[in-house]
């Protein structure tokens, strides 16, 4: 397991330049070596006879037990039982996003998923021993309800997702980012006539696999048309990049994706990407704050 760990490590600080299916190709791959490790390590000790070495099987696993639950906002919360996986890895794959979660010492986890990609999208749960489960998110409300809006990203840095609703002003109550994040509750209790949206985080580039933000607008009866204008900030990068983020540094250059479920219809991926800009020179803030890279959630 020490090696499929490092190799999934060294992967996601290396940036993610495959996408998800590297990644998940990436772990799969390294299993075989941690199981081959693992047997040289309890390789008995050369005998003098010649008499075949009894063949050592190793106790058979029962299938994960995998409990689905509905929670409010669009998303699902995936609970894991394993007994006979202590302290493994389990791996997530949604929407061709990977995200990566260790068991306890009871063979135990629990990840919650926001559905950026609806409920029609199945999530594949995959263990160490290749035990490999699909199954389909289970939403309590109408996904008809929300619209959402997704950055998926692997590097070892922060993005931050910025919502203008009804394009809103910086710093202004309509302006959600994971400064001023709202919850559900917030939003739904606006009576305005207007939707309201909150945002939900997966990580904040220190997971293993990928991070995610996501805002969530919640549509209300009657309510006024507009547009939600959405803008990603290189966070850690910052307004006077140095070092590894321009020029040619390691993580001048990032690739991320978005996602877009307008509501009531299919999901839209977006392969996005920040150029790279000169080391020690203050970014303009349209430039920064870009709100060209993904396209204004229409309020109908």
């Amino acid at each position: 397991m020490g090696a499929w760990r490092t190799g999934i490590d060294k992967r996601a600080a290396a940036g993610w330049r495959g996408g998800g299916r590297a990644l998940l190709a990436l772990a799969a791959a390294m299993l075989p070596v941690a199981a081959q490790e693992g047997a040289d390590e309890l390789e008995p000790p050369l005998t003098s006879s010649l008499a075949p070495v009894p063949a050592r099987t190793a106790p058979a696993c029962a299938e994960p037990s995998i409990e689905m639950a509905p929670l409010r906002g669009g998303r699902t919360r995936i609970a894991v039982d394993s007994p006979c996986r202590p302290q493994q890895l389990v791996i997530f794959t949604y929407a061709g996003a990977v995200f990566i979660r260790s068991l306890n010492e009871l063979g135990r986890a629990a990840f919650i998923l926001d559905c950026f990609a609806g409920d029609g999208e199945t999530v594949t749960i995959n263990f160490e021993d290749h035990t490999a489960l699909v199954r389909r998110p289970v939403i309590g409300e109408d996904m008809r309800d929300f619209s959402k809006v997704a950055i998926v990203w692997s590097s070892t840095i922060d993005l931050d997702l910025h919502a203008f609703e009804y394009s809103a002003t910086f710093g202004s109550p309509g302006h959600v980012w994971a400064g001023r994040p709202r919850s559900l509750e917030e939003a739904s209790a606006e009576r305005d006539g207007r939707g309201h949206g909150f945002l939900s985080t997966v990580g904040a580039g220190g997971e293993i696999g990928m991070n995610m933000e996501v805002h969530t607008f919640v549509h209300q009866r009657g309510e006024a048309p507009g547009v939600v204008k959405l803008v990603v900030d290189y966070s850690t990068r910052g307004g006077k990049p140095e070092g590894r983020f321009c020029g040619g540094g390691d993580l001048a250059e990032l690739p991320f994706k978005a996602y877009i479920l307008d509501r009531g219809g299919p999901y839209r991926q977006l392969e996005l990407a920040f150029a790279s800009v000169p080391c020690g020179k203050e970014i303009d803030a349209g430039a920064r704050f870009n709100a060209r890279l993904i396209p204004d959630l229409v309020i109908r």
